[in-house]
């Protein structure tokens, strides 16, 4: 029996994402403001932390046969497509940017699998989804261990979940959340945190931490800058860690209904 896709009874609102915070002389937009305009180009400009983020993941995701998968902030479909090209039974797509979610179902791969939602309020059913991806997304969020107990609540038991994001050692370098729009550039307001303080969320969510990668940028990621005509960034944006990627899991249930590691 195949189950629903979505469950469009969950409300969901806005009140996830962090605000923006002014910067004097500097332009810096919400979340929903800053991929409304970054939306356009997301898919055609290269990002070097998008590059490393995939060049990483691939090499951790398990077999998807038969699996369900959920790319939770899907913004244009990115990692929803990937999936579903590994092999995933069914996937949805989820996120609060309607102009993101445009240019996802303009792709074939993913057209009818995303949908408008709050990470706080998935219309996905309970103990639904074998794998979770959240990419670039936890340092937009307010309140992550609300967050963690809905992406629990949405798991099966057993179940694994990949997050990325920015690694904190790029903000304290100055390096920003921020794309090029009409000749300059535009910030996205975002929540600094520590590594330790997200995995904390999640596992008082309802997740284990199996493992935390944090990788710096390398040689395949060196025709980024080449191509942004920025080769004299390279070097020095190669000495600290540019992302992390947190793998975590659902305890499994025992035959006596407790939850094991």
């Amino acid at each position: 029996m195949k189950l629903p896709l979505f469950d469009r009874s969950r409300p969901g609102s806005e009140a996830a994402f962090a605000k923006p915070r002014a910067i004097p002389g500097a332009q810096r937009l919400s979340v929903l403001e800053g991929h409304a305009l970054w939306a356009a180009t997301y898919d055609n400009d290269p990002n070097p932390l998008l590059t490393l983020e995939e060049r990483e993941l691939e090499t951790l995701l398990p077999d998807l046969s038969g699996k369900y998968v959920l790319d939770v902030a899907c913004g244009t479909g990115r990692w929803l497509a990937r999936l579903l090209r590994r092999g995933a039974w069914r996937g949805a797509g989820l996120d609060l940017s309607a102009e993101m979610l445009r240019r996802a179902g303009e792709k074939p791969a993913v057209r009818g699998r995303v949908l408008r939602a709050d990470c706080l309020s998935l219309p996905i059913r309970e103990n639904l989804t074998d794998l979770i991806v959240c990419s670039f997304a936890v340092g937009y969020i307010e309140d992550l261990c609300a967050m963690a107990r809905e992406l629990a609540r949405v798991s099966r038991p057993g179940s694994e979940m990949f997050l990325t994001d920015f690694h904190p050692a790029g903000r304290l370098r100055g390096w920003k959340r921020a794309f090029r729009y009409n000749g300059e550039t535009v910030e996205i307001s975002s929540i600094p945190r520590s590594i330790q303080q997200v995995v904390d969320a999640f596992e008082a969510g309802g997740f284990n931490l199996l493992n935390c990668l944090t990788p710096c940028l390398s040689e395949p990621e060196r025709w980024v800058f080449e191509v942004a005509q920025r080769s004299d960034l390279y070097e020095t944006a190669c000495e600290i860690p540019a992302i992390f990627v947190c793998h975590f899991q659902r305890p499994a249930v025992t035959t006596e209904g407790r939850m094991t590691r």
